[in-house]
């Protein structure tokens, strides 16, 4: 059975800081302090700056952006950049398996993901699977419908993820190597663990490569 690796586009592509900042600002008309979106859900970001009441609704606009379901949100995508070593990592990788990246944005807009994928040189950036357009609209995980997704004739011998809960969909098909990509230092590390990470690393530089080469 041929061999691939799962990679959450966010841990590869950082975007998670500015991106995030620019389309908070647009939409509040408001700076906002990088130190106020790292590691924190959209409506713990929003309850300081609008009422409780419009959360939920200052909560969908961010997301119409972010996923560009709102085509406004094309206009922040050059914000997108690389994961220090992420490239480096992938490339030797992709010579033993084929690399999937796998992404809670949606299939509307997978063209610009992989636009931005090809623009930084990154392995395979064709292999994108992304969650349908519906689950945004549902509000539920995307992550059940990329799992379903998956090329059934590949062996998946990683995934590299920095969301612990969608750990137990990588566990129900039988992922040994679950790599917990802790990007923010608020997080706790423990959590990864608890949730099933076989594994936890602060930055590519740390993914063990010579585990999988």
């Amino acid at each position: 059975m041929k061999k691939a690796i799962l990679i959450d586009i966010d841990d590869c592509i950082l975007n998670t800081i500015k991106r995030k900042k620019a389309i908070f600002e647009f939409l509040l008309n408001k700076k906002v302090p990088a130190s106020e979106i790292i590691g924190k859900r959209t409506a713990e970001i929003l309850s300081k700056y609008v009422s409780i009441e419009k959360v939920s609704e200052y909560r969908f606009k961010f997301w119409s952006i972010a996923l560009c379901v709102d085509p406004i949100g094309e206009k922040f995508l050059y914000l997108d950049e690389p994961e220090p070593y992420a490239r480096h990592i992938l490339r030797k990788l992709s010579k033993k398996y084929e690399i999937f990246y796998i992404t809670n944005r949606l299939v509307s807009m997978q063209k610009y993901t992989e636009l931005t994928l090809k623009r930084y040189n990154f392995p395979k950036y064709w292999n994108i699977i992304s969650a349908d357009d519906y689950t945004f609209f549902k509000n539920e995980n995307g992550r059940k419908t990329i799992i379903k997704k998956l090329p059934s004739e590949y062996e998946y011998a990683v995934v590299v993820d920095d969301l612990p809960e969608n750990y137990i969909y990588y566990k129900q098909i039988g992922i040994k190597n679950i790599i917990g990509y802790m990007k923010y230092i608020v997080l706790d590390e423990k959590l990864f663990y608890e949730h099933g990470a076989s594994l936890v690393i602060k930055s590519w530089k740390e993914f063990p490569l010579k585990d999988f080469l």
